[in-house]
């Protein structure tokens, strides 16, 4: 079964995330703990996961980007 096209998606914005996170505020650093899980979540089980809850993800990961510039 082909991966849904947010997949790649939602894992490039994670690695950006990820890579801006050194420089982030303690309170963005505790949003993200709790962010991340979610978004692995939803990549591993992707195969499950509908597409609007794939494209909410993606959406509160666009938010919590703009939070770290």
């Amino acid at each position: 079964m082909k991966p849904h096209p947010e997949v790649k998606t939602l894992k490039a914005l994670r690695d950006e995330l990820k890579l801006k996170l050194h420089l982030a505020s303690m309170e963005l650093k505790s949003d993200w703990e709790r962010l991340e899980p979610q978004v692995e979540r939803a990549i591993s089980s992707a195969a499950i996961v509908t597409g609007e809850t794939l494209a909410d993800l993606h959406k509160r990961l666009e938010e919590f980007k703009q939070r770290l510039t």
